[in-house]
């Protein structure tokens, strides 16, 4: 696998857009310190919200402020939940990165009404 990033892609570490995500899985089984690599979180957190279609979010206590946040997911729960994803749904395994956020980037332009 390479390392390179492609010039137009999202990511900003060591992921290529040209993994499949079988592979990214693989990637992160061989060595478990990439689990604590930051410059991941983003890329990650990109590929699985477009992979579920869900955003994490966590709802405060009422008591408090009653307000909702988005916070930032751990790595491992990002890895953890492509990795549920790509067990229900197998062919996902053999996409690419780069196909996975095309896909999802074609699908929210087309959802998109046009102006008349």
């Amino acid at each position: 696998m390479s390392s390179i990033l492609d010039t137009n892609s999202p990511f900003t570490g060591p992921i290529a857009p040209d993994w499949t995500i079988e592979a990214l899985l693989e990637w992160f089984g061989d060595d478990d310190h990439r689990l604590s690599d930051a410059r991941l979180r983003a890329p990650l957190r990109m590929l699985e919200e477009t992979l579920t279609g869900t955003r994490w979010t966590l709802e405060l206590d009422a008591s408090l402020t009653g307000t909702r946040i988005t916070r930032e997911p751990a790595i491992i729960s990002l890895v953890r939940s492509i990795a549920l994803h790509a067990s229900r749904h197998p062919a996902v395994r053999a996409c690419t990165v780069a196909e996975v956020l095309r896909d999802a980037t074609q699908v929210a332009e087309s959802a998109v009404p046009t102006r008349v």
